[in-house]
């Protein structure tokens, strides 16, 4: 079963789908695009963002929480979503919330640092957003070894490609996005908990 998915350079969200194809051994077969010529894009999507997969049955889905939803359901083992009710709609909330503050707040405060005289007070607020779940990140893997349990799940799934910024990065990736997290959410020699875990997130395979 060969799942096609189209990607640019350096996606957080790319790296969602690889991540989660990878812990269940789904064949991916990736489609490349310049970041500056998103024609063929638009042309299969009607829009610009990746990734955009193409499933077996030739629907074409974009938004990466989409896609990974398609994924389970392609291939159910292991799974990312908890079979018990409730605890799927935990992991539920966290990925609405965390899109929200770890998606919204940074792409804010790039633009907003890309202005000719930023607002400082905006570009303290904007920081504080995300920096603060930081140590809640902390608390949350004192006992576990993955964000809501001792099993790699959906939240940690949707949360490494941007949490690792606090961390890791290539120094050949020179996007503006990537260049807040990495300088405003810089863990230095705190939260060690959440530095092991992006560590042991970054060895598991991808697609």
């Amino acid at each position: 079963m060969d799942l096609r998915v189209h990607r640019i350079p350096f996606s957080t969200n790319v790296e969602r789908i690889a991540l989660a194809a990878g812990i269940k051994g789904l064949a991916v077969t990736w489609v490349d695009h310049d970041a500056t010529d998103r024609a063929a894009l638009r042309a299969l999507s009607g829009q610009e963002l990746v990734p955009v997969a193409e499933l077996p049955d030739g629907t074409v889905v974009t938004d990466s929480p989409e896609i990974l939803r398609e994924i389970e359901m392609l291939a159910p083992e292991p799974p990312l979503w908890p079979a018990d009710p409730a605890e799927r709609a935990r992991a539920e909330i966290f990925v609405a919330w965390f899109n929200r503050v770890w998606k919204l707040a940074p792409n804010a405060l790039e633009a907003e640092l890309a202005r000719a005289a930023p607002d400082a007070e905006r570009v303290t607020a904007l920081t504080a957003e995300p920096r603060g779940s930081l140590p809640w990140f902390e608390d949350l893997l004192q006992d576990h070894d993955h964000l809501l349990g001792d099993r790699v799940g959906i939240a940690d799934v949707v949360a490494f490609p941007f949490l690792r910024y606090a961390l890791l990065h290539d120094p050949a990736d020179d996007e503006p996005f990537h260049r807040v997290l990495i300088e405003r959410l810089a863990l230095h020699d705190g939260f060690p908990a959440l530095a092991a875990w992006i560590r042991r997130m970054d060895r598991l395979p991808r697609a």
